[in-house]
């Protein structure tokens, strides 16, 4: 019975010391709970970054079990991949760059996330999920491995997981129920963190945002306050300009302007004189050097600013390539022989004024601590503009002032001489009138003539405009006139001969009109006469006629008599007219009519003839066209041996296959007038070289050519390509060029004529005899042909003193080696002349109708 009792005893000891035990260890698991809670709400309140936050849970984990082994995987339920948040493993080194998130959904984590629940999995347990299929074997396998999920309400969001590779260690339910209340509050402890770490991210990129749009104002500020500084100092140049400083005081002024705006401690000022060769310094401020002194131009950086005509930064780097380059010359002494310092940043801008240099400001530094920058160079660009207008306007005023003062002077003194008597005072009051009165004659009459000049002129013909609005019946006429000869005259006789036959014209225009009307003299040879007070339009024409039969009577000057004519253009007023320009227009283009027609007439301005301007017009639109269509051809005229009637060549002419007007030839004068008789004469010329392409026969063909293609180097340069481009037929091609054209170039277009004789092409001198027969030009110039004008060969029947030229020209074409072609022979007699004389290459009418034999030309040898 007692042994009954003693081991009932026994056995309820036992007992209340197993649910002690199990007490103690829940104990223990709360307490441990409780300890990692506490942890990781600290954790939670001070940490916000994600990269500390896990290291921190790793080693609170590891405190209450075997977790050297630990990591977290995060899972993004959307998308179901997961993520690797922290990984510690002492047998697996795993590169995140390299993990593939799909390993994790097939291990031991996805299963968990799968189940929901905590694994604990030792190797048989891990055999036995492999063998169903459940999970794939992945990295070194483990002894012993648990893993709980991470739960944010139901939703799984994630693994923590801890593994054992020591067969001797196990982990335990104590374990699994630690690790999961350590997960269950590693979650909230994770958005936390997260939530702190995006809250400070924000606050960081706020505050970077703030930094930079705090900059961007304090940039905006300093901008707005150099604007209003540069805005400042341009007022107080503008109203330096209006100052009584005087010069020397106005440079201080701008020196501290400028020295408002940037460091301009050595500064200086350098003008231009009116030569353009030689530097004064009116503002000089350096630290080193003494004041500079009026120099010639050499190569300092001044000059190489004057040269670019542009602001310029010079530091040591820029200048000593600039030596290098030879642009610039270094002065090692001054002109005592001191040396000279060197500056470290030097910068200048030129003073323009409309684009022309008044001179050069600048600054320089000879220290390191200060060197200028852009912001200094672009300051200084756009304050140079108004410093220049600045000091222009002041020497302007200074000059003006001088003026002034000396005029004060003279006054003063003339005055104080003026008071001894009342009569030499009113003699001198007399003598200031009449100075006026010259003044205004001068600036409102022509200097040579006397006439009133074109300003006179204008004024006096937009007054009687004036009266249309008052006076009904207002008629008044203008007359255009231009002299002919003029030019010649002054050519051959001089200026001065020029001269005293506009004066004599002036003279007799003077004697032709009434007290009330006006002559005036626009410039050259033209001049113009205001009728006022006409009774009738006829009145007009009478006074025409006087003035033509006045002009034609001859003169005498330099002991020659010379005669000339006048060519004379009528408007008269009518309420069509809005202003005087178009009155002066419309007499102008009556004149030249009058000149067409052939001159000593006149011509009254009609409304056909403002029709045919608008004609004329429309014929240049037309030109125009046709040059962009290529309409125009090139029609041939034989010339001819005399003797054999051999055919030597053959002169082109141009002609125009009109759409409407069909067949036009004689329209030269309109295409030089609408600028396209090169571009005609191009196209022309690249026909004739198509057909000496085609053919055999070793005739030459001349073309007549504008002298445009030696005026304009571009139409020359478009010539020779094109001749370039055929040289092995340029033996057969001459390029005329005419007598009266050619004495209008001067010795640079005229060498053109040999640039062409080298190409290879050969050399007419046109319409020879037509004006003024210059020899120098046979003489001097390469001409292979000279082509004798048709109204001079006509007149070698009736004037003998043309036969005696021909037969100069004949001997000079056999010294000087070129051919003679007379041109418009359309009589026996004259070609029988000709013959007679030597003269054996023919052209014309008469030409036409012979009939050349079929032999072959021997033209070319003749010429070699």
């Amino acid at each position: 019975m007692k042994e009954l009792t003693a081991h009932a005893t026994n056995r309820q000891q036992s007992g209340q010391i197993r649910r002690l035990t199990s007490l103690l260890k829940k104990y223990q698991l709360a307490y441990a709970v409780q300890q990692a809670l506490l942890k990781l709400s600290e954790l939670a309140s001070t940490l916000t970054d994600m990269a500390q936050f896990y290291p921190q849970i790793h080693q609170l984990v590891n405190q209450h079990l075997a977790a050297d082994n630990f990591f977290v995987v995060l899972l993004d339920p959307p998308t179901g991949r997961f993520q690797l948040e922290y990984y510690a493993d002492e047998k697996d080194c795993l590169d995140d760059s390299a993990l593939d998130p799909a390993d994790f959904a097939r291990g031991m984590t996805g299963y968990v996330c799968r189940t929901g629940q905590p694994l604990l999995c030792d190797a048989a347990r891990f055999r036995q999920l492999i063998a169903a299929g459940d999970i794939e074997a992945q990295g070194t396998p483990s002894h012993h491995w648990l893993g709980v999920p991470l739960r944010r309400g139901q939703l799984v969001i994630g693994v923590m997981a801890v593994q054992l590779y020591e067969e001797g260690r196990l982990y335990t339910q104590h374990d699994v129920d630690l690790l999961t209340e350590i997960a269950v509050h590693t979650v909230t402890a994770i958005d936390r963190v997260k939530s702190r770490e995006l809250l400070e991210q924000t606050v960081r990129e706020r505050t970077r945002q703030l930094q930079n749009t705090n900059q961007s104002l304090q940039r905006e500020i300093r901008e707005r306050s150099n604007a209003e500084k540069l805005q400042a100092a341009l007022y107080k140049i503008s109203e330096l300009t209006a100052t009584e400083l005087d010069m020397a005081a106005f440079y201080r002024q701008v020196h501290q302007i400028l020295s408002s705006l940037m460091p301009a401690e050595n500064c200086y000022i350098a003008l231009l004189d009116e030569s353009g060769k030689s530097l004064s310094f009116p503002f000089y401020v350096d630290q080193y050097c003494p004041p500079a002194t009026e120099r010639p131009l050499r190569k300092g950086f001044t000059e190489y600013v004057l040269r670019v005509g542009e602001a310029r930064l010079i530091n040591k780097e820029l200048s000593d390539l600039l030596v290098t380059q030879g642009e610039v010359i270094r002065l090692v002494q001054d002109n005592a022989g001191s040396p000279l310092p060197h500056s470290t940043s030097w910068l200048g801008a030129p003073l323009l004024i409309e684009q022309q240099a008044l001179g050069v400001i600048a600054v320089q530094s000879y220290h390191q601590d200060y060197i200028y920058g852009d912001n200094e160079l672009n300051i200084l660009r756009f304050v140079s503009q108004h410093i220049a207008v600045a000091i222009q306007r002041r020497l302007n005023i200074e000059q003006q002032k001088l003026h002034q003062e000396d005029l004060e002077r003279k006054i003063f003194e003339r005055t104080r001489e003026l008071r001894q008597t009342n009569l030499f005072l009113r003699l001198q009051v007399e003598e200031r009138k009449k100075a006026e009165e010259k003044l205004f004659h001068e600036a409102n009459h022509d200097a040579l003539t006397g006439l009133a000049n074109r300003q006179m002129f204008m004024l006096q013909l937009k007054q009687k405009f004036a009266l249309r609005n008052r006076e009904a019946n207002l008629k008044f006429a203008l007359l255009f006139i231009d002299l002919d000869r003029f030019k010649l005259i002054n050519d051959t006789l001089g200026h001065h001969a020029g001269d005293a036959f506009l004066i004599e014209i002036s003279q007799r225009l003077l004697l032709t009109v009434r007290e009330h009307d006006l002559v005036a003299r626009l410039g050259g040879d033209e001049f113009v006469v205001l009728l006022t007070q006409l009774q009738q339009d006829a009145d007009a024409e009478d006074v025409a006629d006087r003035i033509i039969e006045a002009v034609r009577q001859p003169m005498e000057l330099q002991g020659q008599s010379l005669y000339s004519g006048a060519s004379v253009g009528i408007a008269h007023y009518d309420a069509s007219y809005t202003n005087a320009d178009g009155m002066l227009r419309d007499a102008d283009a009556a004149m030249y009519q009058a000149k067409a027609l052939g001159r000593n007439r006149f011509v009254i301005f009609t409304e056909s003839m403002r029709q045919q301007l608008l004609q004329e017009l429309s014929l240049e639109q037309a030109l125009h066209q046709a040059v962009t269509e290529q309409q125009f051809s090139v029609a041939y005229d034989p010339i001819i041996c005399s003797e054999k009637h051999h055919t030597l060549g053959y002169a082109a002419r141009m002609q125009w296959l009109h759409p409407q007007l069909g067949l036009q030839q004689d329209f030269c004068q309109q295409a030089a007038q609408a600028g396209v008789l090169p571009q005609i004469e191009l196209q022309l010329l690249q026909q004739i070289l198509d057909l000496l392409s085609s053919q055999s026969q070793p005739a030459v063909i001349c073309l007549p050519l504008c002298v445009q293609h030696l005026t304009h180097p571009q139409h020359f340069d478009r010539l020779h390509k094109l001749l370039g481009s055929k040289q092995q037929l340029l033996h057969r091609l001459s390029l005329g060029f005419a007598e009266f054209e050619l004495m209008k170039l001067n010795n640079t277009a005229l060498s053109y004529l040999h640039n062409l004789k080298r190409l290879g092409v050969r050399l007419t001198l046109e319409n020879f005899g037509a004006e003024m027969m210059p020899l120098g030009l046979l003489t001097s110039y390469p001409f292979d042909f000279v082509r004798l004008e048709a109204s001079f060969c006509r007149s070698l029947l009736r004037q003998s003193q043309k036969r005696q030229l021909l037969d100069l020209l004949i001997t000079l074409a056999q010294n000087y080696k070129f051919r003679l072609i007379a041109d418009g022979i359309d009589e026996h007699a004259v070609r029988a002349l000709l013959v007679e004389a030597g003269c054996c290459y023919l052209q014309g009418e008469l030409v036409k109708q012979l009939q050349p034999v079929p032999e072959e030309s021997v033209f070319l040898q003749q010429l070699a």
